[in-house]
């Protein structure tokens, strides 16, 4: 199923793809099973439950339908209760980072969590934020918690996703380290979470319809340039190995998004560096998961 939330920013409700052009929402049938109000975490926590009877409410010709045309899709996950970056997990993004390290992955997954409201949807503008002038782009593939567990061992991981959708991880180059600052003062929170930072959808494919999700093919474009090219099959640490790591560190809720990691490319490493600028049209898709087309713009005075 695609899931996906609809609606003005900040009053989304869920719902799901009947077909290309077709929502059918969902609040209605949580509402007669017991759970009105329910968001979309609510749903990807009951999803087990909840699927027979969205499959019959897509076949059912009866079911009030809403025209993809007419509304605004969101975040699929509008709300997440926890947005985690997975730092230098494709093996071509840390050759071209080789200052770090020596090019060397990281033994252990690095975290770094980002506040909710970096998530936008799909198609909305992208504000540059004032405080720099090195925005960068990072297009991955995000993996979408569907059971809370805590301290999940490998052999259990996929088990506790319930999709996957496109997602940016953007970063302004020019927060990480401020000048004359040591490298133990880096501000990667400074630098990855500022609001809106995330554009992803339109989507979230949930994981039933996703045979080998370490074999999906990423793609990248600048103004219809393209940047990056990989494939998850790159990830230093794969899906299974993540979950089991965050969830070492703390308690995984549905709703919650991992950020797995992006391929080479990023603007950072052209010759010369090329950052965003007001008026870019950035475009990704991962295979499967449709594709995001966001537009910069400067932030508003």
């Amino acid at each position: 199923m695609k899931l996906v939330s609809f609606g003005m920013v900040g009053s989304e409700q869920p719902g799901v793809l009947a077909d290309d052009d077709t929502i059918v929402p969902l609040s209605g049938m949580l509402g007669d099973l017991g759970f009105p109000g329910a968001d979309m975490n609510g749903v990807l926590g009951l999803l087990d439950f909840l699927r027979p009877r969205i499959l019959e409410l897509i076949d059912d010709p009866a079911t009030p339908r809403v025209s993809r045309s007419d509304t605004r899709l969101g975040p699929p996950v509008p709300a997440p209760r926890a947005v985690i970056v997975i730092g230098g997990n494709f093996h071509s993004h840390v050759q071209e980072m080789a200052g770090m390290n020596g090019g060397n992955p990281p033994l252990v997954p690095i975290i770094v969590p980002k506040p909710s409201t970096n998530v936008i949807g799909p198609y909305d503008p992208v504000v540059r934020p004032a405080v720099t002038a090195e925005l960068d782009y990072e297009a991955e593939m995000a993996v979408v918690i569907g059971a809370p567990g805590r301290n999940i061992p490998r052999s259990a991981g996929m088990s506790y996703v319930a999709g996957y959708m496109n997602i940016q991880d953007m970063t302004a180059r020019d927060l990480i380290l401020p000048p004359g600052e040591p490298w133990m003062h880096l501000q990667m929170g400074r630098a990855k979470g500022f609001d809106g930072s995330s554009p992803c959808g339109p989507w979230l494919l949930t994981a039933d319809e996703v045979p080998d999700a370490q074999n999906l093919d990423l793609r990248m474009w600048v103004n219809d340039e393209l940047r990056q090219e990989g494939n998850t099959s790159d990830m230093v640490v794969d899906i299974a190995g993540l979950v089991e790591s965050v969830s070492a560190v703390f308690r995984l809720r549905p709703g919650d998004i991992l950020i797995t990691g992006t391929p080479a490319g990023v603007g950072a490493k052209m010759d010369p560096p090329r950052f965003l600028q007001p008026g870019d049209r950035i475009r990704m898709t991962v295979s499967g998961l449709g594709e995001t087309d966001n537009l910069i713009v400067a932030p508003s005075t």
